[in-house]
């Protein structure tokens, strides 16, 4: 599609707005980082690069930290589009 750019960076306006949702939403459950690694097999240090932007993530691990953390992938998905559409509106 003309016009459309993935964004190279963990840096962009539109990674960081998803990192702050997946931050949250962990928060949101009243999950710390070490509980969620626990869940994930996987330890703390990887929970923590992950929400610094440091280490990025796909969707098989998007799909698996969302469903440890007890949220329906596609509404995180539906969320971060809102808000990252929203960001761009204003």
């Amino acid at each position: 599609m003309p016009g459309v750019q993935v964004p190279k960076s963990v840096f962009s306006g539109d990674y960081q707005a998803f990192l702050r949702l997946l931050i949250e939403a962990r928060k949101t459950v009243g999950m710390r980082q070490h509980e969620l690694a626990a869940a994930l097999d996987i330890d703390q240090g990887t929970i923590s690069k992950i929400e610094r932007g440091v280490r990025r993530i796909d969707l098989v691990e998007l799909v698996a930290i969302t469903e440890a953390l007890g949220i329906d992938p596609l509404d995180f998905v539906a969320r971060y589009l809102e808000a990252r559409e929203g960001g761009k509106r204003g």
